[in-house]
Parts: C-alpha cells; structure tokens; sequence
C-alpha cells in the first residue's frame, strides 16, 4: 500500500476534504495527513512527518514553499506529486528532482467554464438588463425583443488552455459558432474542438460573445487595449473570468460607458472592488466578487478528482490525463 503525505493547509483543509474524501483516500493507501495544522514545521519536522512516504498530496499551494527540494531529496521516497487544485506550487520541482508532478483534477476548470457558459447565456439573453428594468418599475421592457441566441452566435475565445478548451466544447454543444486564438493551438486542436482559429483582431470585430481565458505572463500583460475594445460589435456579451491585467481596464470602462455592449467581469484590476469604481453603477456591467471558480462543490470535486487520480496510479501506476477528460 503506498503512503501518501496530505499537506497542511490551516482552515483550508475542510473545502477540499470532507469526510467521503478522507474515507476514499485511506481506502487505498496509508495516509498521513496534518489535517487543519497551521503551523509550519521545520525543516526535520517536516522530514520526519514524510518518513516513508511516496506520495505528496497537495489540495493547494498554501505552505507548499517548505517542501523545499532538500526536503524531498532528504525525504528519498517521493516518487509522486498530485496538485488537486493549482496554486503555482512545485512549479520546477520535476525538473529539478526527477519527482513526477501532475495536475490531478479539473474541479477548478469545470467551475470557471460554468460560469462562463452562464455569463454568455444570461448576457445574450440580457437577463441582467430586464431583470434590472422590471424592478425600476418598467412594464414590458420595450423593446423586448432585441435580444439573440447562443445557438445562432458566434463565440470568440482568446485562448485555448483548459478552461477555454472545456468552454469552446460547452459551446459548441449548445450550437454557437465558435472561433479562437491561440497562437499555441495547431489546426489538429481546432479539428478536435470543431472550432475555427482566426486571429485577435477578428474575434473582436467577428463575435458576438468574447470570452478571456489568458494566464498573466509577461507576453499577455496588457496585451489588450483600446483599439480592440473599439472593434466589439454593438450589441454584444464581452466576458472575463481570468484575469484583469490582460487589458487596460481604464479603456475597457471608457468603451462600456459608450454602452454600445454588455460586459460580465469576475475579475478587476484592484481587488476587492473599490466602492468608487464605475463598474458598481454602469447599468451594461454585471459584476461577480472573483467567483468563478470559488465555491465549496469546486473544491470538493478538486478533493475527490484528486484522490481518484491517485487511486488509479497506485492500483494501476496509470496517470490520468485531466485535459482529456469531459466535464
């Protein structure tokens, strides 16, 4: 039976493993586990709390930081890393030690790509919009009947990592049209995806949803500007559940107050939002507190993906690959 170690993560711990979690895991393995510990260790603590231990069990990246390489070589029996929910933890760990680190959940992709499919449908339909008129008092809202389909849209995604490759098939299983860019993505991804790929500038001239899925690195910052936000069509659902430095948020805020089309953000420059914002009083502008991925199923479903993931490998020494998987 292989030994697997469970990080410590404070008040962190009870999000990702409930009680059906924590009966799953010991079904298959030995388990040592610091639970709720806050507390870090220190450097032969933490040796002595992985003694004979071949697996690290990481359900995020809080305290990841003293598991340092000397830890692991001292350690000498980790042969696997699982991350149940990616936190920039062990980043460089495989290439420096050898010690096999892998992804073993999609918990987090699934619930961002949910909320996704959400903002397009509900901006689309402008369900914020009616929702917002009829308690001011409208009677029928005219006119009512401006509003489309997503079936009968065009989705522009920028991006294909995990999130936006699950969100492309959401999609493409509703019946929108659905165009990318990625400049990593080959023709055999838009194959397999059903997606056509095109450049930035057509997506944002083209779709009638555009969604942004880019990580921030140092090619992505503020890779968006004005000019982009000037091409959007009228009338159409700009979504963003990644990241606020991928764009010039002040642009961004200067186009909507044209109120040409609707946006749905779950992510802004300064966080929490500053009550002065002007997202907190544009009418065009449906606002979420950067939840996308943030609620206690995703975390549940990041606990037990993971342990299943682990399950498999020690009664078969198979990986499975998350990125393949669907939903």
């Amino acid at each position: 039976m292989k030994k697997v170690y469970v990080h410590r993560l404070a008040d962190w711990y009870d999000l990702y493993m409930d009680r059906a979690n924590e009966d799953l895991l010991a079904s298959f393995a030995d388990v040592v586990s610091e639970g709720s510990r806050a507390e870090p260790f220190t450097e032969d603590e933490l040796i002595e709390r992985m003694k004979g231990a071949n697996i690290i069990l990481s359900l995020n990246g809080m305290g990841t930081k003293e598991i340092t390489e000397n830890v692991l070589k001292k350690t000498g029996t980790i042969e696997l890393i699982c991350i149940s929910h990616w936190w920039e933890q062990f980043a460089d760990t495989e290439k420096n030690t050898g010690i096999r680190v892998i992804e073993g959940s999609n918990g987090n992709t699934v619930a961002v790509a949910e909320w996704t499919v959400g903002a397009a449908l509900a901006g689309v339909r402008k369900l914020a919009r009616f929702d917002a008129r009829l308690k001011a008092g409208s009677v029928w809202c005219e006119p009512r009947r401006t509003v489309g389909l997503l079936c009968e849209s065009t989705v522009g995604l920028i991006a294909l990592g995990r999130i936006g490759r699950y969100v492309a098939r959401y999609m493409r299983f509703l019946g929108a049209k659905v165009i990318a860019c990625d400049k990593l993505a080959t023709e055999k991804d838009a194959r397999e995806l059903d997606i056509e790929l095109v450049g930035m500038d057509d997506i944002f001239e083209k779709a009638d949803v555009i969604s942004l899925h880019l990580p921030v690195l140092p090619s992505t910052r503020g890779i968006i500007g004005a000019e982009h936000f000037a091409k959007i069509k009228d009338g159409a659902v700009f979504i963003n559940s990644s990241r606020a430095a991928v764009y010039d948020e002040d642009a961004l805020v200067r186009e909507l107050q044209k109120g040409r089309f609707d946006a749905w953000l779950d992510v802004f420059s300064a966080e929490p939002l500053p009550q002065e914002h002007p997202f907190r009083r544009m009418t065009n502008v449906t606002i979420t507190p950067h939840i996308a991925g943030d609620n206690i199923a995703m975390f549940r479903r990041c606990g037990r993906e993971a342990i299943l993931t682990l399950k498999e490998y020690c009664e078969t020494g198979r990986i499975i690959d998350h990125k393949l998987m669907f939903p």
